[in-house]
């Protein structure tokens, strides 16, 4: 392994009594160890499963092993409670910096789920940041268990590995409190909870694998669905990367294959505020693969041209793949029979008619997610075509090498 993948950590071990407290330093190990962000609260909560204690450092001059432990900022000023005590609290400097770990296989609970590993907690940007340190191959079981359907043929529970693992160890120490967000800011990480048998093999059976081009960790992207193909990254991005080409995707079985979303007059003007009343949508741009890239929104307060991301994003649409119709309002029927469908031409030049009260604005989908990389539903149909994780990954990524990293 790199030294790239080493980090320091100047903590000792401290011997209390029978128990050993040793936080976890990748320098003692040849796997590495993910910093996750699990939250960032103002009041948080902490504690072992069942009648176990959990193991706190920070608060005393030697670790201490409590019920549960609960903490709040409030008025610039940190407090903890232990044992469920809440008519006593305790402050704490806000330079604090607190291990939370349990020797049993079980975890600790924060909020409702529990984490192996460590926890962290300190202060900054006036809120508890919680960091799970674990090591990688833990991580990945509980990373493809959020990621991708626990049923998935074990072929794309080993790909969805291959891929997480290698996103990961791409973002490894880029930044200094913690290295990866425990959503799909990242890559979604729910804790003990997504780990099952199957998905434990599948993170075991390609244990070290990661993919490279030109011998260069590669931006290991993926999504659920692209609707039929996979869409190139400078289309979504600000680099074309060489292995993140459009292809062809496999996914016409994903339940988010094909949607609708409809969207009435007064949503429309509370989701675009700005434009008053929307009168008007016209789709500018579109990518190779159909993507929306550009859109022109008419309203009374004027005009406003946004990307297909920003428009994607404030509808809470599923994809930018998607085309907009202007559709007759069908609780009107009786008042307005003799007025005909109308349909918002995607790249009409001229600007629109108003989009009477009577009407509805209705958004045909396909896929989910940005479209980039593998898709996991696409990776399940050849998957159970017979294809392996390696036909999978060679597929969706472009001319990469799967090798040990």
């Amino acid at each position: 392994m790199s030294a790239s993948f080493k980090r320091k950590s100047g903590w000792t071990i401290i011997f209390i009594g029978i128990f050993f407290f040793t936080p976890l330093k990748v320098t003692a190990a040849k796997e590495p160890i993910m910093r996750v962000l699990i939250g960032k609260e103002n009041k948080a909560r902490f504690r072992a499963d069942s009648e176990q204690n959990i193991f706190v450092q920070g608060i005393f001059s030697n670790h201490k092993r409590v019920k549960s432990l609960n903490l709040v900022y409030k008025n610039n000023k940190v407090k903890y409670s232990i044992n469920n005590n809440l008519n006593n609290w305790f402050e704490l400097p806000n330079n604090f910096s607190l291990i939370i770990r349990n020797t049993d296989k079980r975890g600790v609970w924060f909020k409702n789920r529990r984490y192996a590993g460590e926890l962290r907690v300190s202060l900054n940007d006036k809120k508890l940041n919680i960091i799970n340190y674990l090591k990688l191959e833990k991580y990945l079981k509980s990373v493809v268990g959020s990621e991708m359907p626990k049923e998935f043929p074990l072929a794309a529970l080993q790909a969805q590995a291959i891929a997480a693992r290698t996103y990961a160890l791409k973002l490894l120490d880029k930044n200094k409190l913690y290295d990866l967000h425990s959503t799909q800011a990242s890559q979604v990480y729910l804790g003990l909870e997504s780990e099952t048998a199957k998905i434990n093999r599948a993170v075991r059976s390609t244990s070290s694998l990661a993919l490279f081009y030109k011998n260069e960790l590669i931006n290991a992207v993926f999504h659920s669905s692209s609707g039929g193909r996979t869409e190139n990254s400078g289309q979504v991005w600000k680099y074309q990367l060489p292995y993140l080409k459009s292809v062809l995707d496999y996914d016409q079985n994903s339940t988010k294959y094909a949607w609708i979303n409809k969207f009435t007059s007064a949503e429309l003007a509370k989701v675009f505020s700005d434009l008053g009343e929307v009168n008007s949508i016209q789709i500018l741009d579109k990518s190779n693969t159909d993507r929306v890239l550009k859109v022109r929104l008419h309203g009374t307060n004027g005009n406003k041209t946004v990307s297909g991301k920003n428009f994607r994003e404030r509808l809470q649409l599923l994809s930018t793949k998607f085309e907009v119709h202007l559709k007759f309002n069908s609780t009107n029927l009786d008042k307005k029979l003799n007025l005909d469908t109308k349909i918002l031409e995607d790249f009409s030049p001229q600007s629109l008619p108003p989009i009477p009260l009577s009407y509805f604005l209705l958004v045909e989908g396909y896929g989910a997610g940005h479209g980039v990389g593998m898709s996991q539903w696409g990776a399940k149909t050849m998957a159970e075509r017979g294809s392996s994780f390696q036909e999978i990954l060679k597929h969706y990524y472009t001319d990469v090498q799967i090798k040990a990293y």
